[in-house]
């Protein structure tokens, strides 16, 4: 050490950047997917900031675009539009079923779900997709946020999660952390 201090960033300070919430960035350190450190006489949980970086660029750049699956068609053409507008590739799905099927032939860099499809529910789909990739990002999208069914997809992370109705700058958000800006 060359007697600098280290910048250490607290929890909610990484929850904001990965617009997540807290206990999720605490899951994810406890997962080891973010690595984190104990300091101070309690112990609270602190985060490097190039550790932030590492993790975001383990999800960028090397899949197929995203992935859009939802049963409502405006909310489908919506974020297409601002995927498209960003100059990157889509794909969009209004089944749980024909999006495991592209799943199955590509591997996207963030897949935006929602959680309430007809047939086959948005939680079997992110159990599948979890299943072939673990580190695939997904932006959970649901009008149900304190449902059972909404709590029981958080616990699979890493996600994010983006209640109904949303705004275009939330699709955004999402999307420039996990894919980077395009300039």
């Amino acid at each position: 050490m060359n007697g600098n201090p280290v910048r250490m960033i607290k929890v909610k300070e990484v929850a904001a950047i990965l617009n997540v919430h807290p206990n999720t960035v605490r899951q994810w350190g406890d997962k080891g997917l973010i690595k984190s450190y104990h300091v101070g006489p309690r112990g609270d949980r602190r985060f490097r900031p190039e550790d932030i970086d590492n993790f975001l660029s383990m999800w960028r750049g090397d899949g197929e675009g995203v992935l859009v699956v939802d049963d409502d068609v405006k909310i489908l053409q919506l974020i297409e539009d601002v995927v498209v507008g960003q100059g990157h590739k889509v794909t969009c799905c209004e089944t749980g079923e024909r999006a495991l099927e592209e799943i199955n032939r590509k591997r996207f860099d963030l897949i935006f779900l929602d959680l309430v499809l007809p047939n086959m529910s948005g939680l079997e789909v992110l159990r599948e997709i979890k299943a072939k990739n673990g580190r695939t990002v997904v932006a959970v999208i649901t009008g149900y946020g304190d449902y059972p069914i909404a709590l029981e997809a958080m616990a699979l992370g890493p996600m994010y999660f983006i209640r109904k109705p949303f705004q275009v700058p939330e699709i955004l958000e999402v999307l420039n952390a996990v894919m980077g800006v395009k300039v």
